[in-house]
C-alpha cells in the first residue's frame, strides 16, 4: 500500500509554509546533502534580510501594494478578495510577458512567466516577495495576503503606511492619494509596465533606497545603495571571479576585493564570517564528491581532478580565509536549530583542518565523515543508500559535481534588485 501524507493547517501562513516545503520535497535529486542549509540561510538572513534567492526584479516589490490599493475601487460585489487579487496579478503577469515578447532586444532580462505564457504561475510574485515587502515596511502587516484579502472592506491605508508606527489621519471622505504616494503609486502604473517592462520609476527607486536605509541598516543591500564604489565592486565581481586564478565565486571575490570599503562594523563582521564559512564548507563537499564517485568506480581522471581540488583547497585555506585563526564553526551555528549530529560533523571537520595541512592525510577520514553525515541527513534518499541497493540515480549518468558548490548566498538575486534601483535613480521619471 502506498504511503500518503496529509496535514491540517490553522492559517494561510501555515498553508504557504507547507506548500513551500512540498515544493522542495518534490524537486528532483537530493537537496542539501550534508544538512548545512540551515546555517547558510541563517547567514544569508543576516547579510540579506528580506531578500530571497528567487527574486528577479525590484518592480515586484510594488505590484502587490499597487493591486491592494485599488482593491476597494475595483473589486466587484461578486468577487472574493482572493479572486480579485488573483485575477489582477495574473493580468499584470500577462502585461509583463507581452512586453518582453514584443521586445526581443530585452529578452535577457529576468521576469516571472518566461516558461508559462498565460500568467498563471505555480508560485506568484506576491507570495515570493511578501516577506521582503514586510521587511521594507511597504506593507504594514504581519499576516499573510490571504488574511488581508479575507476582509473585503479592510482599509489599505492601515497596511500601506509610510512607516511603521504612523497614525494616518482618516478624515470623512478622505481619498487614498496621500497613502498611495507612500508606495510610489501612480494610477497609470500598468501603462508604465506596458511601455517600459519592469523598469523602476525614479520615485520607486528612491522609495526602495530610502526604505533600505531606514529599516535594514546593517544589511549588505543597504550599503550597496548608499556606496556607489561598493556597488561597482559588487556588480563587477561576477565577471572578475571567472577570471580569478583561485577557486572562486562572485560572493567570495566581492568580499575579498571590497572588505576595506565596509564601514558598518556589524556588516563587516558578518561578511568575513560568511566568506570564511563558504570556503570552510567547500572542503566537505569536495570530499563528498570523491567518496560518492569512488563508490561507482568513476573515471580515475575525474576523481583525480576532484582530489586535486581538495589539495588546492586545504593548501590555500589559511591564506584565503580572512580570519582563519579566529574562525569557529560554532559561531556560525549559534542561534540555529541545527541538529546535534550535524553540529558534531562540522566540529570534527574543523578539528581535522586545524590539525592537518595536507589533504592526503585527512582525505580518508573526511570522506568517511561526509558519507556518514549524508546517510544520517537524507535517510532513504541518501545516494550512498541508493547505490548500495543498486538503484539507478539519474543525475549520476554524467560524471560531474553533485551537491552544493561554493556558497554564493543571495548574491545573484540581490545583484538584479540593486541594479534596478540604480537604473531607476538614473531615470527622469
Amino acid at each position: 500500500m502506498e504511503s500518503q501524507i496529509g496535514w491540517i493547517d490553522f492559517s494561510p501562513k501555515d498553508r504557504n509554509r507547507v506548500k513551500r516545503f512540498m515544493d522542495i520535497m518534490g524537486m528532483g535529486g537530493v537537496v542539501d546533502e550534508l544538512g548545512i542549509g540551515m546555517i547558510r540561510d541563517a547567514m544569508s538572513n543576516k547579510l540579506f534580510p528580506g531578500f530571497s534567492t528567487l527574486y528577479t526584479r525590484a518592480k515586484y516589490f510594488f505590484i502587490t501594494p499597487y493591486i491592494l490599493l485599488e482593491k476597494e475601487k475595483k473589486q466587484t460585489k461578486r468577487q472574493s478578495g482572493m479572486d480579485y487579487f488573483h485575477n489582477a496579478e495574473v493580468d499584470t503577469n500577462r502585461i509583463i510577458i507581452r512586453f518582453y515578447e514584443n521586445h526581443p532586444e530585452r529578452s535577457g532580462e529576468s521576469y516571472f512567466g518566461k516558461d508559462k505564457k498565460d500568467g498563471n504561475l505555480k508560485r506568484q510574485p506576491s507570495e515570493i516577495y511578501w516577506n521582503g515587502m514586510q521587511h521594507l515596511h511597504l506593507l504594514e502587516s504581519e499576516g499573510s495576503i490571504d488574511q488581508i484579502l479575507s476582509d473585503r472592506h479592510s482599509l489599505m491605508d492601515e497596511l500601506l503606511s509610510s512607516d511603521r508606527g504612523d497614525d494616518p489621519v482618516k478624515e470623512q471622505g478622505e481619498n487614498h492619494m496621500t497613502i498611495c504616494e507612500n508606495v510610489s503609486y501612480d494610477s497609470n502604473w500598468r501603462q508604465f509596465i506596458t511601455d517600459n517592462g519592469l523598469r523602476l520609476t525614479r520615485t520607486e527607486a528612491e522609495t526602495l533606497r530610502d526604505r533600505l536605509q531606514l529599516h535594514l541598516k546593517d544589511s549588505l543591500p543597504t550599503s550597496l545603495v548608499a556606496n556607489s564604489k561598493l556597488w561597482t565592486k559588487y556588480s563587477s565581481a561576477l565577471e572578475e571571479s571567472r577570471q580569478s586564478k583561485y577557486l572562486d565565486n562572485a560572493f567570495i571575490h566581492f568580499v575579498e576585493s571590497s572588505i576595506d570599503l565596509i564601514s558598518n562594523e556589524e556588516l563587516r563582521k558578518n561578511l568575513i564570517k560568511a566568506h570564511d564559512m563558504a570556503l570552510f564548507l567547500h572542503g566537505a563537499h569536495i570530499a563528498y564528491n570523491i567518496q560518492l564517485w569512488s563508490k561507482v568506480n568513476a573515471r580515475v581522471d575525474f576523481i583525480d581532478k576532484l582530489r586535486s581540488e581538495g589539495i588546492d583547497w586545504l593548501c590555500n585555506l589559511s591564506d584565503r580565509m580572512i580570519d582563519f585563526d579566529g574562525f569557529h564553526i560554532d559561531d556560525c551555528i549559534r542561534g540555529t536549530n541545527l541538529k546535534t549530529p550535524t553540529r558534531k560533523f562540522l566540529n570534527e571537520i574543523q578539528i581535522l583542518i586545524k590539525n592537518n595541512s595536507d589533504w592526503i592525510q585527512i582525505e580518508s577520514e573526511l570522506c568517511s565523515l561526509t558519507e556518514h553525515q549524508e546517510r544520517w541527513n537524507k535517510k532513504s534518499k541518501s545516494r550512498f543508500v541508493k547505490i548500495e541497493k543498486g538503484q539507478v540515480i539519474e543525475e549520476m549518468n554524467k560524471q560531474q559535481w553533485l551537491g552544493l558548490y561554493l556558497i554564493n548566498y543571495r548574491y545573484m538575486s540581490t545583484l538584479s534588485v540593486i541594479k534596478d534601483i540604480y537604473d531607476g535613480l538614473a531615470n527622469e521619471v
